[in-house]
């Protein structure tokens, strides 16, 4: 009978221990999925972004082109096809400029949120952490 008692306590003990590494595998795949979801997002809005600004520097480009072509038109002697040249150059490097500069802003947003994400994920690990340490403690106690 004594050894009916041990081999069932076993069982259960064994039972127990089979269902807190379940759990546990469960929540490590819980927040496994949800980093890759964070993940999955922040990269997306990055591309959305990156394109939308690619998108509004081409388009700046062609118009500031296209005025430049216009003038040529009309222009009538060396010293105004240099100066035409001059502020088409100058209208590149203010486009470039601004392009950098929002393309920069963009980059910080997408930091910023990969930071948030990462903060988010600590905190989901030290939980995780907390949790398995107690289902563990119960286990030993058991």
């Amino acid at each position: 009978m004594g050894n009916s008692k041990i081999a069932d306590k076993l069982d259960q003990n064994a039972s127990t221990t089979a269902n807190y590494a379940r759990d546990a595998f469960v929540s490590v795949n819980n927040s496994m999925m949800k980093a890759m979801e964070r993940n999955r997002l922040i990269t997306q809005n990055l591309f959305k972004a990156m394109q939308e600004e690619s998108l509004r520097f081409m388009n700046t480009r062609l118009e500031h082109t296209s005025r430049a072509v216009e003038k040529g038109r009309d222009v009538q002697g060396i010293s105004q096809l240099i100066a035409l040249q001059h502020d088409w150059l100058m209208d590149a490097a203010k486009d470039y400029a601004e392009f950098n500069k929002r393309f920069g802003e963009v980059l910080q947003e997408v930091t910023e949120q990969s930071v948030d994400h990462a903060s988010d994920l600590a905190a989901d690990a030290s939980r995780l952490a907390k949790k398995t340490e107690g289902a563990a403690e119960r286990v030993a106690a058991e």
